[in-house]
């Protein structure tokens, strides 16, 4: 329910007529017994009695606290429609005002207009991050705001003013540049305020992750569901993909040459991932916080976005060269042969990359604390989960799209061979059936623990799939399965029950 403010005091008197068992307000309404009343009703859900007190007000008596708790009243009541004529007379007041923001986001949640909701809830969350409530609504617009609908919106957008976005590519001047982002700006907003891209050569559009590994999914999914017609002129690309060339570079008031950046690679056969070691005269001349952040987006612009975040896990800035660098246009070559000379594939694409992990069991009421082994092509949501964090979540669930595990108690019949077998068939089915031929999302991992298997995912549609999987899922009578966000503290839903007491 739409919830309790701090109002600032003001003096008043309130009375109660206990014989006609009636409510008088004689002078202003924020009186400290008032509030007390007002709490203790709306606590008990006694809505219509705040609405029957507050309504005797006059009008032209009711001030922004007295109106905002009115209109609490009637969103509580489902009366969503007043609620919004009631926070529209105190819009000027209110806009940046987390509460009103948030009254207003729940009203059109309950008007089911989910995407004005989510403009709201957004901004009641920018004015308050602290408020868990408004998060959770933030979570629950943006899966009625689905990912796969905000995409289609955008390629609509796109081919509707793709004439006009061929005429301003090459923009002459900065106030041209300046208007080509702007209205870019404009439709990669039907999709996220998070995405960021770069445009331009022969009408290329890239998109760039900016350290976020879930971008490595959503990204070519956007570019998945791309029009004919657009093909023919319009090349997208999906991450910064590199280039071997060398290029002048600007940063923090250095000019940088990239063939005069020396490189040096550490092989960590653990993890199989490098640690590189530079030298170039004008980073070196930038303090040592400022050349790192420079040399990060260099190797991004040089590696490629994939490479970069995949293979690189940390660099050091050394005070001279050094025996054995190379120049830094090598050293995606070098890379390369390092890796298959280890025995091991090259990817460019992170998400086709899959690592395993292993863990101790551990005594919890949460899923996910009996897994033995796991594999992931998502690491980076697999160590939230466990450190109790929901940055991936979130950034996830802010494009539209959900990162979930389906989950099922392991059945006592059966080994743990079998049961890996079992899991695998079930994840060849939802990828086979559903997730590929539906475009619906993908399989990005999963696990085997004491009590109960796990297979991960990322759902661009999460609706739409859990009304798809339940058939399929439901060939397997004798297991109960269940859908969780990829979080702690998450509600669980369950999608089919076993028909066979051999399963929880």
């Amino acid at each position: 329910k739409d919830r309790n403010h701090k109002h600032h005091e003001k003096p008043g008197l309130f009375r109660t007529d206990t014989k006609n068992n009636t409510t008088i307000i004689l002078i202003d309404f924020m009186n400290k017994d008032i509030k007390k009343q007002i709490e203790e009703w709306h606590e008990s859900d006694r809505h219509h009695e705040i609405i029957d007190a507050l309504e005797r007000i006059p009008a032209e008596d009711r001030d922004y606290d007295i109106i905002g708790s009115l209109a609490r009243a009637y969103n509580n009541i489902s009366a969503y429609d007043k609620a919004v004529e009631l926070l529209e007379s105190i819009r000027e007041e209110g806009k940046e005002d987390a509460l009103w923001n948030f009254r207003m986001g729940y009203s059109q949640y309950g008007l089911d207009n989910n995407t004005d909701a989510l403009w709201y809830f957004n901004k009641a969350y920018e004015l308050n991050p602290e408020d868990e409530d408004t998060r959770y609504f933030i979570r629950q617009c943006n899966i009625y705001v689905p990912l796969a609908g905000r995409v289609e919106r955008f390629w609509n957008w796109f081919v509707d003013n793709e004439k006009k976005l061929s005429e301003m590519v090459h923009p002459k001047t900065h106030e041209e540049a300046e208007m080509f982002m702007a209205f870019v700006r404009e439709g990669a907003a039907l999709i996220s305020e998070n995405m960021n891209y770069n445009i331009g050569g022969d009408h290329e559009f890239s998109f760039s992750v900016e350290g976020w590994p879930d971008l490595f999914f959503i990204y070519p999914y956007i570019i998945s569901c791309m029009p004919e017609s657009l093909k023919a002129k319009w090349k997208f690309y999906p991450f910064n993909r590199g280039t071997d060339a060398a290029f002048g570079f600007r940063m923090y008031g250095a000019d940088i040459d990239t063939a005069q950046i020396m490189v040096r690679e550490s092989f960590i056969e653990s993890s199989g991932n490098f640690h590189i070691s530079y030298y170039a005269k004008n980073l070196n001349a930038l303090s040592e916080n400022e050349s790192n952040s420079a040399m990060w987006v260099i190797l991004e612009n040089t590696l490629g976005e994939g490479i970069s975040f995949k293979y690189i896990d940390g660099i050091e800035r050394v005070a001279e060269p050094e025996d054995g660098m190379i120049p830094l246009p090598e050293l995606r070559t070098h890379i390369k042969t390092t890796l298959e000379s280890h025995d091991r594939k090259f990817f460019e694409d992170p998400k086709q990359i899959y690592s395993t992990y292993r863990l101790n069991p551990q005594e919890s009421d949460e899923l996910r604390h009996d897994v033995i082994i796991g594999s992931t092509c998502l690491d980076s949501v697999i160590a939230d989960y466990y450190n109790d964090s929901t940055d991936i979540f979130d950034h996830v669930n802010s494009f539209g799209a959900q990162v979930v595990f389906i989950a099922f108690p392991n059945p006592d019949d059966i080994d743990s061979s079998d049961i890996l077998k079992l899991r695998h068939d079930i994840e060849d089915g939802l990828s086979d059936e559903i997730l590929e031929p539906m475009n619906l999302g993908q399989v990005v991992g999963g696990a085997a623990g004491t009590e109960s298997s796990y297979i991960d995912l990322i759902v661009y549609d999460l609706i739409t799939f859990i009304n798809v999987v339940k058939p399929l899922l439901a060939q397997y009578p004798k297991l109960s399965f269940y859908l969780s966000d990829f979080r702690q503290h998450a509600d669980l839903i369950q999608l089919t029950k076993a028909t066979s007491s051999t399963n929880g």
